[in-house]
């Protein structure tokens, strides 16, 4: 049973939890979980298609082609025999790993609010390089058929995946609308042609061992910027994020797990010196209420370069000088030389 509304009132954001904890207190049902093979399953030798008919019927997931990927025995020990981990490879001198869409979500469902879990491991040694994706929430509306990411930021959805930097800084890299206000923020950094950097570094993903992520996103109200993100590392409070416009029309809701992992960044200087990482354990947690929080009303954009208010990253300007500012510091310079 899905809960009709989360009243604002009652709201509780707890420090130190489980994806159970966190789930409870925003009163949301457990839904879904995804484990993987059993040793002895795999000890038969999953082929890749095997493991790809594996994740179609067992993991709900929706792909054309799936690379890289293959069940694996738990690199440091002590996991159940019966739930092998998913190991995705990075192949050296590439930005290569493997995406798919994994579909928790019964068909018919409204789901505004959602908690994801999952545990990720690097190999002992793994160079991070500059950075790469993460699996994470992602939402959309009925039958969309663009994706957001890869610069692709379009009215029908939004992405919201994890995000490792150098020495495994975490963050949340995330395709949405956004305002002014919001890219102002110290721990908000808005990119002119790719996705907005939530919280970096707030939490850390170490190599050799294992992390526990729950993410929690709740909507927001199209028209305001009531949307939440919360994200706990090992149990952890690490990340909260308020006045969050995911979508800018109720059609949007949460849809899919969007299961992406690989380096970049989009040149060579991200490439992967090789590696792997490990999934398990996936478990949702949803509700069809959206936030009921209180937020401004903002006009929230997907033209991320268009005010000149708006922190900027490369590929776009770093600075917060409008292009008034610039002409008129030009201007002024070419008065002196004059």
């Amino acid at each position: 049973m899905y809960l009709e509304e989360l009243s604002a009132t009652s709201l509780s954001v707890p420090k130190s939890a489980t994806a159970a904890a966190v789930a409870a207190a925003f009163s949301l049902d457990h839904v879904w979980s995804a484990a993987g093979p059993s040793t002895w399953t795999a000890g038969l030798g999953l082929s890749l298609s095997d493991t790809v008919d594996y994740l179609e019927q067992r993991w709900n997931v929706s792909s054309s082609g799936i690379p890289n990927v293959a069940f694996a025995p738990d690199p440091f020990g002590g996991q159940d025999e019966d739930d092998l981990p998913l190991k995705v490879t990075y192949p050296v001198g590439t930005r290569d790993g493997t995406q798919f869409f994994m579909t928790p979500f019964q068909n018919g469902t409204t789901v505004q609010t959602a908690v994801l879990k999952y545990e990720i491991a690097f190999d002992s040694g793994f160079d991070f390089v500059k950075g790469g994706k993460l699996p994470g929430l992602y939402g959309s509306q009925e039958g969309a058929q663009s994706v957001c990411s890869g610069g692709n930021r379009q009215p029908t959805c939004f992405s919201a995946r994890l995000m490792w930097r150098q020495r495994g800084a975490g963050e949340v890299y995330a395709y949405i609308p956004i305002y002014s206000s919001f890219c102002g923020q110290s721990d908000v950094i808005c990119n002119d042609e790719y996705g907005v950097s939530l919280s970096r570094g707030s939490f850390h993903l170490a190599a050799g061992g294992w992390t526990t992520i729950t993410q929690l996103v709740s909507l927001n109200t199209p028209g305001y910027a009531n949307g939440l993100l919360y994200l706990w590392a090992n149990d952890t409070l690490a990340l909260a994020q308020t006045g969050v416009v995911w979508r800018t029309d109720d059609s949007v809701v949460l849809s899919n797990i969007m299961f992406s992992t690989f380096f970049g960044g989009s040149d060579s200087t991200w490439d992967s010196q090789g590696g792997s990482s490990y999934f398990r354990s996936f478990e949702i947690y949803a509700a069809s209420a959206s936030s009921n929080t209180t937020g401004p009303a903002v006009n929230a954009t997907l033209d991320y370069a268009s005010s000149a208010s708006f922190r900027l990253q490369p590929g776009g300007p770093t600075s917060t000088f409008s292009a008034v500012s610039l002409l008129m510091l030009v201007t002024f310079l070419l008065q002196c030389l004059a």
